[in-house]
């Protein structure tokens, strides 16, 4: 071997993985061009680039070559005093994992590029050592590993495919997760845990991670769901919407026969991995609850803003949400969505926060979000309360993290609301409706919601007055004072005449 292939084999991950799996087994890694984009995922990983990443692919995709057995082996090359934990859903699969790492390091091959030695009388088929100090311990993730402590874990398939319909078996898998396993980090701040898997639930611990909104995701359908660029230490890889992920390996009467036949997990996870919140939907009308007007002004009040662009018939719509919330439920308390000019939207805002004083004001980073944003931070006073928020993952994924709490009823409205009908017709008709502006208003919201609930769980002050502002389509009348009691419909005082016709809102 000469000097340039043994520095091509030390710095490039994918080179290092295509001749030890050749060495390994005599096989040979595709050209596919996701191989490609794994490997760069992967040298992120191993460079401290990603803390925590999360893999879902579909089966048979070389994930737990590249990701448990050959990831380690090149780690351990680089810096053998590491020390790295791997855990599967089977002791069978953590065994065989690791005497295929311990082949890798123990091969003449191997040695020449990389100076880690295996420690002599450390023989155990799933737990052995180097000279530097450095580790590979394996086992099932439903053992015992207590005493074990590392600074990579691996986790590659938590759960056999027939959990799909054993909710208590995943749920046991997630708690050991989230009580043992994240407890074996060395140093919580440096240590990085990998998932390696393909979606068998919507309870799986792929959908626990995601629920938790800090991992890296890295997920590839079997069949692309819409065009996408990949960028890859190779240069960008363009995958066209109905792209097959191994084009050699299946065509579409394969495809058509694991639709037919796939009944738990569905084709959808176990392919497709629920890349887009699929498998999840639909959603029908009576899965919302109509509440009667209560005491909800002393609930955390946020304000959810999706700026569509111009007034115009084909524009998307603007949309500003009120929602109340508890250590359970969410409550639209009111909505304002118009296909407006941009003046009209930073109005509707402004009074909207005069209205409902909320905690925050969430605003989409797109569309007319950057000049709303730049144009509110104007006001010292709405400065504090204004967040940016770039939306994370597709329409599809961001409704699916909180699926169940339409399912379970936790999501409230008005019973007297004008606005309910509509709301509640383009989440029926979500993904296919014409519009998804309040799908992603709601997304936003219950997103902030779920992040920050823990620290918002203060009642508002109470306040002796209440006022009603009358509202039509677009324009505001002008506030009135009642002495109704807070939380019960008012009385407007004044002429009829001087209020616009439309619903009205309480004003705290």
């Amino acid at each position: 071997m000469n000097d340039k292939m043994r520095q091509l084999l030390r710095d490039d991950f994918l080179s290092f993985a295509r001749k030890a799996i050749r060495k390994l087994d005599g096989t040979r890694i595709s050209s596919d061009p996701y191989v490609e984009y794994l490997a760069t995922e992967l040298m992120r990983f191993a460079g401290g680039g990603i803390k925590r990443l999360l893999l879902n692919l579909p089966p048979r995709c070389l994930k737990t070559h590249l990701a448990s057995i050959l990831l380690p082996a090149w780690i351990l090359g680089h810096d053998p005093q590491t020390k790295i934990m791997v855990l599967a859903c089977s002791a069978e699969l953590a065994e065989k994992i690791a005497r295929s790492i311990r082949s890798i390091l123990s091969a003449d091959w191997y040695r020449e590029i990389f100076p880690t030695c295996l420690k002599k009388g450390h023989g155990k088929a799933m737990h052995f050592e180097t000279t530097d100090g450095g580790s590979v311990f394996a086992a099932s993730i439903n053992g015992n590993f207590t005493g074990h402590g590392a600074d990579i874990i691996i986790i590659d398939d938590p759960h056999q495919i027939s959990d799909a319909g054993r909710p208590q078996a995943l749920a046991a898998t997630i708690d050991i997760f989230d009580t043992v396993v994240k407890s074996r980090l060395n140093n919580r701040k440096t240590g990085r845990l990998l998932v390696i898997a393909h979606r068998i639930s919507d309870k799986d611990l792929s959908a626990h991670l995601l629920a938790n909104g800090k991992w890296e995701h890295v997920v590839l359908p079997l069949m692309a769901t819409r065009d996408q660029t990949y960028k890859t230490a190779y240069g960008p890889w363009h995958r066209r919407e109905g792209e097959l992920l191994r084009p050699d390996a299946e065509d579409e009467d394969d495809i058509a026969l694991l639709k037919k036949t796939l009944v738990n997990p569905g084709f959808d996870l176990l392919y497709q991995q629920d890349c887009d919140g699929q498998a999840r939907l639909p959603i029908c009308a009576d899965h919302f609850l109509t509440s009667a007007r209560g005491d909800y002004w002393r609930l955390p009040r946020v304000l959810s803003v999706d700026a569509g662009t111009a007034d115009d018939s084909d524009a998307s719509f603007s949309v500003i949400q009120a929602w109340a919330f508890d250590d359970r439920n969410l409550y639209l308390l009111d909505q304002w969505r118009a296909q407006c000019e941009f003046d009209e939207l930073e109005r509707n805002v402004r009074l909207f926060n005069r209205s409902h004083r909320p905690m925050v004001i969430l605003i989409e980073n797109a569309a007319n979000g950057p000049a709303l944003i730049s144009r509110i931070k104007r006001k010292r006073k709405l400065r504090r309360l204004v967040m940016p928020i770039t939306p994370r993952g597709s329409k599809k994924a961001r409704l699916n993290r909180h699926i169940d709490k339409i399912h379970d009823g936790r999501v409230h409205l008005l019973e007297d609301a004008d606005f309910a009908a509509e709301f509640v017709a383009e989440f029926v008709a979500f993904p296919h409706g014409k519009h998804a502006d309040q799908v992603d208003a709601f997304t936003q919201a219950a997103d902030w919601i779920d992040e920050n609930r823990v620290h918002a769980d203060k009642p508002r002050s109470a306040s002796p007055f209440v006022h009603m502002v009358a509202r039509g389509n677009s324009s505001w009348g002008q506030q009135t004072s009642t002495t109704n009691k807070p939380g019960q419909p008012g009385v407007c005082v004044g002429r009829a005449n001087s209020w616009y016709k439309g619903s009205f809102i309480m004003v705290r």
